[in-house]
């Protein structure tokens, strides 16, 4: 067993108070964006799965882990004085490469291949190439390519990461992905993009490759507190989710058609945020989510092909509530406390990534290492990668599966 305080939680929370800042365009760039053929995404949420997270918005709710693990394995990524990680803050796995974007110098970028071994870094400063304030990163499979997102710039990489070009957004954004043929681009509010018009308040963005606007979606709903988490775009093989701070519906993005479908909706009433503290002031915020056992979302959801995960932030009792959801069968796991045999399972139950249907945990190498040499669990190679662990390396990727439940 293991607890997880919402200050650690491997998906750091971020100030967004400076991500709305003004930028100019030029005539040319505008009229790049054809605005007079730009839609508005058809949205259907007749069909959403209602999910009650009530049941589990307990201070020390436990939930079993351990008998549902169906297979682990593990990724350790190699330390060198070059590799070295700070906090993870995205995880994007291909077939033949890990990509990982740290917290180094405000947002770093470092290549692994699939079984872990280091690449190469993407270089910090204002060069051609170079990282010097990174926002984002995704993978292009159509092209091939890895894309770094720092605004305004779009940075193309080969798979392995040499640097191919660079091309300058037309609009701010905050998240991005890839979708056939072009992009997904997920503002925070209006992000100095005035300019766009009449779709200015609107904070999902769908272009063609050269970046031409062809739909908006996802209104940004009126809020005085510029405060949210790292990620709103979730991207599993072509399986893409949209969320948005403080809203509890989860979106899925139906490319084909052009259209954002309500997957699923939360319900946490026993305990949520009153809206009110979301139009008042900061100070008024803080304060009451500090003195206040009160809950709410800020878009934090992962998803594999069997199960999906729902993140509740609560600050006064300091602990993150997570709660898996089976798709099959409907059932719910879930609380602030994952139980399992710490001598089978190292500590995974708060995944930060995914990819297929993999759950992804980054674990830190430590003095308890050798309870896991005789685990049931893991294979004789990944036991004897553990014997190899040392406390400083870098994180071990532990990629999971779970049983129907």
């Amino acid at each position: 067993m293991r607890k997880y305080s919402v200050l650690i939680f491997i998906i750091f929370l971020i100030s967004c108070s400076n991500q709305s800042r003004n930028y100019s365009f030029t005539k040319e760039q505008v009229a790049s964006l054809h605005l007079d053929s730009t839609t508005i995404l058809r949205t259907e949420s007749d069909s959403a799965i209602q999910v009650d997270l009530n049941p589990f918005l307990e201070k020390e709710k436990r939930f079993d882990l351990g008998s549902l693990i169906k297979e682990i394995k593990f990724v350790p990524l190699e330390t060198t004085d070059e590799s070295l990680l700070d906090y993870i803050m995205k995880i994007v796995v291909t077939d033949s490469h890990i990509y990982i974007m740290d917290g180094l110098q405000g947002g770093g970028l470092a290549i692994f291949d699939s079984k872990g071994k280091f690449i190469k870094r993407i270089s910090h400063g204002s060069g051609p190439g170079e990282l010097i304030n990174l926002y984002d990163i995704a993978y292009d499979i159509e092209n091939e390519e890895l894309i770094a997102y720092q605004h305004p710039f779009l940075l193309f990489f080969t798979p392995s990461g040499k640097f191919i070009r660079q091309v300058r957004l037309p609009f701010g954004a905050h998240n991005f992905t890839t979708i056939p043929g072009g992009y997904l681009f997920k503002t925070l509010d209006r992000q100095g993009n005035e300019h766009l018009d009449r779709f200015e308040d609107y904070t999902l963005l769908v272009t063609d490759k050269k970046f031409k606007l062809k739909s908006v979606g996802m209104f940004n709903l009126p809020t005085n507190i510029n405060y949210g988490g790292y990620n709103y775009l979730y991207n599993n093989k072509g399986n893409i989710k949209v969320t948005q701070t403080y809203t509890d519906t989860i979106y899925q993005y139906l490319d084909s058609t052009n259209q954002l479908k309500a997957k699923y909706v939360i319900n946490y009433d026993d305990k949520k945020l009153p809206d009110h503290y979301l139009k008042g002031s900061y100070a008024d915020f803080r304060n009451a989510i500090n003195q206040n056992n009160y809950y709410y979302y800020l878009g934090e959801y992962l998803e594999t092909d069997a199960q999906s995960i729902f993140f509740l932030r609560n600050n006064y009792i300091k602990l993150m509530t997570i709660v898996y959801l089976d798709k099959m069968s409907g059932h719910l796991i879930g609380g602030t406390n994952a139980d399992y045999n710490t001598k089978e399972i190292p500590p995974v139950g708060f995944p930060n990534a995914v990819w297929g249907n993999y759950f992804i945990s980054p674990y830190l190498p430590g003095k308890n290492d050798a309870q896991l040499y005789n685990s049931s669990l893991l294979s004789d190679a990944d036991k004897d990668k553990i014997r190899k662990f040392k406390e400083e390396d870098n994180p071990i990727l532990v990629f999971f599966q779970l049983k129907n439940f």
